[in-house]
């Protein structure tokens, strides 16, 4: 399949959801999200999701037509309602709100009740860190990581996102990782393009070691990063996602793809001057990509750098997407009438 220009495949990820019942304004929001993750070179968030979500709105779990709303806001807390909808407008909803109560009372924390999966984490609490604050953001997901001792799938791959400021002009630097060793999408990426996965990341349903994508989707488990230290955050992320979204936090109790997300606004100004902050945050940054790179690395690289780079080369070729997913795009397409304009 040759390499699709980002407004090209944005057109066609909106056509799909509309198709299914998306109001044009959600369905450009949700497509933001998804050819921002492709561009990013995160493919496991990108249009790779495409049929678990139609799946998911053509099954009665997700709800295409809903409104998010904000339900509630007390002090420097807020709670949104995701109406189960797509997760994105609700995160979004919830981001804003989170900056809104940071502005007032120096801390801002939102969550977000019966939501969808919010897609890639990093733009949320970028648009925080734009706001001249510190943002922090995790989220719980269906079991699919197995805790560090374990074999079985008991807590999900749970996000931890984070994004500070820097000087003026310079993006901010953004941290956004699965507290598992590979984000489950990634499986999907492998799975599609016929590759294993590097070791240590996933266990088969006997709990022995391997590499290969199938054996995850034939009852295996993924496993936390870092051994203990992944799980704990893991753990952290069901207490704080489920617990907080009113969801269970010992099992999984909402429909396929339900996510539990809070988000954490820290207004720096309340604390030290937000300039020299920033003067002190772009000090650390030049202080690591200057330092020297170990034998074999080109470069020390910030967290959020290698995303930017390839969002300029993909903004530049295209993003490429693996055959097995385009046809199963083409074959959505065709059920749902809809025209594939290149």
């Amino acid at each position: 399949m040759p390499d699709i220009h980002a407004p090209v495949l944005h057109r066609f990820t909106c056509d799909l959801l509309r198709a299914a019942g998306t109001p044009t304004a959600t369905a450009e929001i949700v497509a933001d999200s998804l050819i921002s993750a492709n561009l990013a070179g995160h493919d496991s968030h990108g249009v790779l999701r495409l049929p678990s979500y139609l799946a998911s709105a053509s099954q009665g779990q997700v709800q295409p037509d809903a409104v998010a709303t904000l339900v509630s806001e007390s002090g420097a807390t807020a709670i949104v309602d995701g109406a189960h909808g797509w997760g994105q407008p609700a995160m979004w909803l919830a981001t804003h709100a989170a900056i809104d109560r940071a502005r007032e009372h120096g801390l801002g924390a939102a969550v977000v009740h019966r939501c969808y999966h919010i897609g890639r984490v990093a733009p949320y609490v970028e648009a925080v860190a734009n706001e001249g604050m510190i943002g922090q953001a995790m989220a719980n997901a269906a079991p699919a990581v197995a805790p560090f001792g374990g074999r079985a799938r008991v807590m999900g791959t749970n996000p931890f996102a984070w994004a500070v400021p820097r000087a003026e002009g310079s993006p901010p630097v953004c941290l956004d990782v699965a507290t598992a060793g590979i984000a489950e999408g990634k499986l999907r990426v492998a799975r599609a393009r016929g590759f294993p996965v590097p070791a240590g990341n996933i266990v088969d349903r006997d709990g022995r070691a391997t590499t290969e994508p199938g054996d995850f989707y034939a009852g295996g488990a993924l496993l936390a990063f870092g051994g203990h230290k992944g799980s704990g955050l893991s753990l952290l992320a069901q207490f704080v996602g489920r617990g907080l979204a009113g969801l269970d936090p010992s099992g999984y109790d909402g429909p396929r793809g339900i996510n539990g997300p809070f988000i954490l606004a820290i207004d720096i100004s309340r604390f030290t001057d937000l300039n020299t902050f920033r003067a002190g945050a772009e000090a650390q940054c030049d202080a690591v990509t200057g330092s020297h790179p170990a034998e074999g690395v080109d470069a020390v690289l910030l967290p959020g750098q290698p995303e930017l780079a390839m969002r300029a080369v993909r903004e530049r070729e295209g993003i490429p997407i693996a055959d097995s997913t385009w046809e199963e795009l083409e074959m959505l397409a065709a059920e749902l009438h809809v025209a594939i304009q290149m």
